[in-house]
């Protein structure tokens, strides 16, 4: 039995020994390497923004005529929110807080003389 076994591993490695050849010819070889990036361009050295004057023109006369009507209704509701529904809110929290002399007694009058 042994030396059928041997004669098997030998025809098996004529086999592969006889094929190694053929398989190797009938590959394509590799491809070659694609060529290196391009380098990156250089930096560019850009000019600062100009400036910008932080104060626009004032406004024309006729444009503030025009605008003066929004501006007192902007006013009017800004502050007229604040002194009609927030001060008497806050009037009344720090009267109920601090009593209605505000926490301050009154200094006593000494006798006139």
């Amino acid at each position: 039995m042994r030396p059928r076994r041997s004669c098997a591993v030998l025809s098996l490695a004529l086999v592969l020994a006889a094929s190694a050849p053929a398989l190797g010819q009938s590959a394509q070889p590799y491809p070659p390497y694609p060529p290196p990036p391009p380098p990156p361009p250089p930096h560019r050295v850009y000019a600062p923004p100009p400036t910008v004057d932080p104060n626009p023109p004032p406004l024309s006369p006729v444009m503030r005529a025009v605008y003066a009507p929004f501006y007192a209704a902007g006013l009017v509701v800004r502050y007229g929110f604040y002194y009609l529904i927030v001060a008497p809110i806050e009037v009344f929290a720090r009267t109920v807080t601090y009593g209605a002399s505000g926490g301050v007694e009154k200094p006593e009058q000494s006798p006139p003389p």
